[in-house]
């Protein structure tokens, strides 16, 4: 099926990628599923990029981020023992990882975030990148052994794997969780030899290396870029990036961030006719900005409608790191009861990401190295019902149902032209879609993501099939009626 991907050259000209799918009811494929369902996720935070209060002893010789914590490290001790500290962390890790309940409780994948220095065990480590001091040790700990384990196991489960290039070289961002940063100045997108060597040679060994992983859902090739008001140079290794993908890879999906101004991103993926290879990611956090700690919880809950909103006509999004945290200062203000209120948000966070972002959301985070993380913790707000189960079962619509819906658009039209029009079109792109929906749900009772790539894919085909007109906006308000009113449990 994938043979029949017509990809051209991105250039200034570029044209939108086109996947030409298996025609509706016929989908069978698992790598479509895997790609394009919407998900129900959380990360691995701290498996890998190392993050001290996820896992504390790993900071025991003292650094408040990776690369300073295990130089320490190497400095207390020797290469050696460090390697076989870290190479215990990524199996104990591992270890304790539940599949059965993730399953169980409906996660449809994982983002897994990596450093730069992971790849291929630190092999692809060149001088002036911060961690090829430490090649050595990583060389020894082999983190992307245990990478590949990650998504074999997760494969056994019919669970995802985004990965996602946490830690870039000088940093995308000036935080700790980019692995050489601590409040630091972002240098990545500045450097050109390490946007060169990720473009290079990271991403294409990632891409080559682990394609063949059916349930591998992406490749996010940036956290959290900081905020620029441009984006210029952000723009240009994001189209290098993408390109070099392309060149390897003609499906999997391409997740970039969104910079803290997601409006700027759905912009630009139209522009560059990026939209069918990109998903854009914005977390959403309510616990760090002064704005958000001066206001109570039920506020913050209150206002998560109108601040959580994406341009889903251009763009595909997904929300891969929230959490259930709100500050103190908001809680001083706040009475009633905090189980309660801590439900209340998770629920109505993942109501709204469900309508806002087609991809899914990716919950921070899974595990801890003491106690259950709490509000950050995947399982117990999982267990308090503030992340609901993904629901087992799909409701089927009966016929009676789509027929009101293709009465009503043509009783709506009826005086304004509608003898005219192509009411036929709505029809088939109702009925289509909703054969397309059905058939996620065959996956693991999946539904259909990634709806601005889907519904563009599935407009080209149509008009190949049944020739083009003044009422294809006939067909796409089928389209988006069907995902408004059966893409959902």
């Amino acid at each position: 099926m994938f043979d029949k991907l017509k990809q051209k050259v991105l250039n200034k000209s570029r044209e939108v990628t086109f996947l030409d799918l298996p025609q509706p009811g016929e989908l069978k494929d698992e790598r479509i599923f895997y790609q394009n369902r919407t998900n129900y996720g959380v990360n691995f935070g701290s498996m890998f990029v190392l993050e001290q209060y996820i896992f504390h002893s790993l900071f025991s010789a003292g650094g408040g981020n990776e690369f300073d914590a295990i130089t320490n490290q190497v400095k207390a001790s020797n290469s050696n023992d460090t390697a076989k500290k870290l190479s215990d962390h990524y199996d104990s890790y591992l270890n304790r990882v539940d599949w059965n309940w993730l399953r169980s409780v409906g996660c449809t994948a994982i983002r897994l975030p990596v450093g730069y220095w992971h790849v291929k065990n630190g092999e692809l480590l060149k001088n002036g990148e911060k961690f090829y001091s430490l090649k050595d040790v990583y060389s020894k700990s082999k983190p992307w052994d245990r990478v590949k384990k990650v998504i074999s196991l997760a494969n056994e489960n019919k669970i995802g794997v985004l990965l996602d290039l946490h830690g870039l070289p000088g940093g995308a961002n000036g935080d700790a969780h980019s692995g050489e940063q601590s409040c630091g100045s972002a240098t990545f997108f500045d450097e050109s030899s390490f946007v060169k060597s990720i473009v290079d040679n990271v991403i294409p060994f990632v891409v080559q290396d682990l394609q063949s992983n059916v349930n591998l859902i992406g490749l996010q090739i940036v956290n959290e870029a900081q905020f620029d008001e441009s984006g210029k140079k952000q723009k240009s290794y994001y189209e290098k990036a993408v390109e070099k993908v392309r060149s390897i890879n003609s499906t999997l999906p391409v997740v970039i961030s969104d910079g803290w101004w997601p409006q700027q991103w759905s912009d630009w993926v139209q522009e560059k006719k990026l939209f069918t290879d990109v998903i854009i990611d914005s977390h959403v956090y309510r616990c760090f900005s002064d704005s958000d700690k001066a206001k109570n919880v039920e506020k913050l809950i209150q206002d998560l409608s109108s601040s959580v909103q994406f341009d889903r006509s251009k763009a595909d999004f997904t929300v891969a790191e929230f959490s259930c945290v709100i500050d103190g200062q908001s809680w001083d203000k706040t009475s009633g009861n905090r189980d309660d209120l801590v439900k209340k948000y998770g629920q109505a966070q993942t109501s709204i990401f469900q309508r806002q972002a087609s991809w899914g959301w990716f919950f921070w985070t899974l595990q801890f190295e003491s106690g259950d993380g709490g509000e950050w913790g995947y399982i117990p707000m999982v267990n308090k019902g503030a992340i609901p189960n993904r629901p087992t079962t799909w409701k089927k619509p009966d016929n009676g149902a789509i027929n009101k819906l293709v009465e009503d658009h043509k009783n709506y039209w009826a005086d304004k032209g509608g003898d005219k029009m192509e009411h036929w079109r709505f029809e088939d792109a109702l009925r289509n879609t909703i054969k397309d929906i059905e058939s996620f749900t065959t996956f693991n009772n999946s539904l259909l993501g990634r709806t601005c790539a889907w519904k563009y894919f599935r407009r080209v085909q149509y008009i190949k099939s049944k020739g083009d007109g003044e009422y294809m906006w006939e067909w796409e308000q089928g389209f988006d009626q069907a995902i408004a009113n059966f893409n959902h449990y």
